[in-house]
């Protein structure tokens, strides 16, 4: 069931906690507000109003739902000449009927302001019926049928058996209308686009923001992205399955959280996979980050109803994939003869094994299976690697995959998973510019590797790439902390802003025994970059992160040529870490 919008848990109505508990119970195919405040304004002017519950359905439409609890009744008043309504023995100001009927004209008209339908429709038609729950009765006893008719009404035995329950509201949404001459209201599936302005109203969002807006609240993102790039990504919603193909530096990373975060806004369930471990835990970081954020911006708005349930995302590097599964699965695999024949082929093999035994279990497939995977730097990982995520969907045939990558920053020579069948089935979406690093560094980069990066023409020049040459790893380190400290001195920059990438692993890097305490090796194992402190890391590790300063170290061109090839996509991974300045230490 997708939940959007949850009950509060200091709610004293019974039918609405009745309600919920059932709606909870839906499958994915509905989803459900709590709560609501619909504060919209049309021609007929300006409406506020407050609905218990809105289901809504694709296919089926969206239901109001008013909720009573206790004994419902009505009387006849001969001295008003009207009926009135009581629950419990209490006069109710207005009759439920009209509290939530009375919304469904205007809804019905605001519908067409909302939905953009697309070119040449006039408008969407979403059908909008209304419904009455009385939980704690088990029959209309006391409320005439000129009243209400029963088929308006979930009582008690309605709210036993989902799928009862789930025929009801499909009973309720397909009732005639006596204004659409005795047929139910028509119901048309919306596109993605419009289907995100419904949400964002019920949710409390407003309009949803442009792309181009997204980006811009993103320090990450610089002012080059284009209308052209932003086109670009609003497109891939577009596709069940999509590959995205950029260069360094076009903002791949950056997409992906985008992406994730426009998923679980529509309630779909997200699985992020990345081979870099530190990729793995700043992209889980700014998900976190950002769901709170719209989270706080919820409750400032709605404070009484808890917030909105997005559809979770879940952030891991491949390996970690691999042994959440293994370990759930309970199974038991031999270790190898070396640590990488058990992490590229033995693991990975009990990760599909784990996948079948999982996905027997309905309560494992609900909780271990995703209506979406995406996978960062692609390129990283094995053919098969990259079926074993596509099987964590819990439908396939309905499940949006998204994959990025970039042949140039291929650093392992052995794994082909941009060639992967699936992959090549998808449609592509090429991120052909960059618009990370400056002039001057792409420059840099094309004079040492031949690597030509297209940019963007106001992309900032910026200052020349700095080169240093040294003797020793005395040398070096000496070099190394002089330079940061006239970094830190002329520019005002954080220990955060600045990132020593080393072409090499740390066992292999002159600057292995580095003592100064604000410099510290972020090496396997560590989770995370360290905030408050110079971090020192391999190119293979730093791939797809970046820093406003790079000190690139350990660059010496191998003697081999069957070498450098390799050389030259770990020194343009290292030297596109840098988004503003980048110095160069060489070995003389």
């Amino acid at each position: 069931m997708t939940i959007r919008v949850g009950l509060n848990t200091e709610c004293k109505s019974r039918a609405e906690r009745d309600l919920f508990r059932m709606a909870s119970l839906l499958s994915d195919d509905w989803f459900v507000w709590m709560n609501r405040n619909l504060d919209f304004e049309t021609f007929l002017g300006f409406t506020c109003r407050e609905v218990d519950c809105v289901i809504y359905h694709k296919h089926y439409g969206m239901l109001l739902i008013e909720c009573k609890s206790g004994k419902v009744s009505t009387r006849y008043n001969e001295e008003l000449k009207r009926t009135e309504w009581f629950q419990a023995e209490h006069l109710l100001d207005k009759s439920p009927v009209e509290q939530v009927r009375s919304l469904i004209s205007p809804f019905h008209d605001y519908m067409k302001y909302l939905l953009k339908a697309p070119f040449p429709k006039e408008f969407y038609r979403v059908r909008v019926q209304w419904a009455l729950c009385f939980s704690d009765m088990d029959t209309m006893e006391g409320i005439p049928r000129a009243e209400c008719s029963r088929k308006r009404v979930l009582l008690r035995p309605d709210l036993l058996d989902v799928k009862k329950f789930e025929k009801c509201l499909i009973d309720i949404l397909e009732i005639p209308e006596r204004s659409f001459n005795n047929l139910p209201y028509p119901n048309e599936t919306l596109d993605e686009e419009a289907f995100f302005a419904l949400q964002d109203f019920l949710d409390g969002n407003g309009d949803r923001p442009s792309t181009g807006e997204i980006l811009k609240e993103n320090d990450s993102f610089v002012e080059q992205a284009s209308d052209v790039q932003c086109m670009l990504m609003d497109s891939i919603s577009e596709n069940l399955r999509v590959r995205i193909k950029g260069v360094a530096g076009s903002g791949k990373s950056h997409m992906v959280l985008w992406e994730a975060l426009r998923l679980s806004r529509i309630g779909k369930s997200v699985a992020i996979a990345c081979y870099n471990d530190l990729l793995a835990s700043e992209l889980s970081f700014s998900v976190k980050r950002e769901l709170e954020k719209e989270m706080l911006n919820v409750k400032a708005k709605y404070g009484k109803d808890g917030g909105i349930s997005f559809g979770r995302i879940d952030v891991l590097p491949y390996s970690k994939w691999c042994e959440k599964y293994v370990k759930t699965a309970k199974l038991k695999l031999d270790k190898g003869i070396s640590r990488g024949e058990y992490y590229d082929k033995i693991l990975p093999q009990g990760f599909c094994r784990a996948e079948k035994v999982l996905k027997k279990d309905k309560k494992a497939r609900e909780k271990f299976f995703y209506d979406a995977v995406i996978i960062d730097e692609g390129q990283d990982f094995a053919s098969d690697w990259v079926d074993s995520l596509v099987n964590l969907l819990r439908v396939p045939e309905k499940g949006f995959v998204r994959f990025f990558y970039d042949p140039a920053q291929r650093l392992y020579g052995s794994r082909n998973g941009e060639e992967n069948a699936q992959v090549l089935s998808m449609p592509v979406m090429v991120l052909s510019r960059g618009f990370r690093n400056t002039k001057r560094i792409l420059e840099w980069v094309y004079k040492k590797t031949g690597f030509s990066l297209a940019h963007y023409n106001n992309l900032p020049q910026g200052p020349a790439v700095k080169e240093n040459f040294y003797s020793n790893a005395e040398d070096l380190e000496s070099l190394v902390v002089k330079e940061y400290e006239n970094l830190i001195r002329k520019f005002n920059l954080l220990a955060s802003e600045v990132l020593v990438v080393s072409m090499r692993a740390k066992g292999n890097s002159l600057l292995k025994n580095l003592k100064d305490d604000r410099f510290v090796w972020n090496d396997v194992g560590t989770k995370s970059l360290i905030k408050d402190k110079v971090n020192i890391v391999s190119s293979h590790r730093i791939k797809g992160l970046d820093a406003r300063a790079v000190f690139l170290i350990d660059v010496e061109e191998p003697i081999e040529i069957s070498d450098r090839g390799d050389w030259k996509r770990r020194l343009l991974v290292g030297a596109t870490r840098a988004k503003q300045i980048l110095t160069v230490f060489y070995k003389k």
